[in-house]
C-alpha cells in the first residue's frame, strides 16, 4: 500500500470529517477530534514493509507537557496512559502514541484507535 492508496482507503472507510494528505514521507490524517484547547488532532500514517504504522509523532505528549509547569509525568500520570493505551491497543513509545496496522487489519479502526488514544491523553 502507498501513500495514494493510504489516502483512498481511509477516504472508502472513514467520514469525511476525517481528511487526509500526503505530507513528505508521511500522510497525515486530519481528525475531527481536538484537544481540550481546541487544536486539532492530526495523525501520521508511514509505510514500513507491508505494515503501516499510525502515530501521533509524539504531539499529544508535547500539547500534555506544554500544559503542565513540570517536565515530567507523575507516576499517576504514566500509569493513567499506560491504562489508556492498553484499553486501545496502542503502544506508547518515546512519547508517541502509534499502533500497527498489518495487512489483515482494518486501517479505519486502527487510526481511530490511536486517535481515541491522543483525545484521551490530552483530558489528563
Amino acid at each position: 500500500m502507498i501513500n495514494g492508496s493510504i489516502c483512498q482507503k481511509l477516504a472508502e472507510q472513514l467520514p469525511l470529517l476525517f481528511v487526509c494528505e500526503e505530507r513528505g514521507e508521511y500522510v497525515r490524517i486530519r481528525t475531527p477530534y481536538l484537544y481540550p484547547d481546541g487544536d486539532i488532532i492530526d495523525l501520521f500514517c508511514k509505510k514500513e514493509g507491508d505494515v503501516v504504522v499510525v502515530s501521533d509523532l509524539g504531539e499529544t505528549s508535547r500539547w500534555l507537557r506544554m500544559q503542565s509547569t513540570s517536565p515530567k509525568r507523575t507516576p499517576k500520570q504514566r500509569a493513567f496512559i499506560e491504562d489508556i493505551c492498553l484499553n486501545h491497543g496502542v503502544e506508547f513509545y518515546r512519547g508517541m502514541l502509534m499502533a500497527r496496522c498489518r495487512p489483515d487489519d482494518d486501517l479505519s479502526n486502527v487510526v481511530t484507535r490511536v486517535a481515541h488514544a491522543a483525545l484521551r491523553m490530552s483530558d489528563l
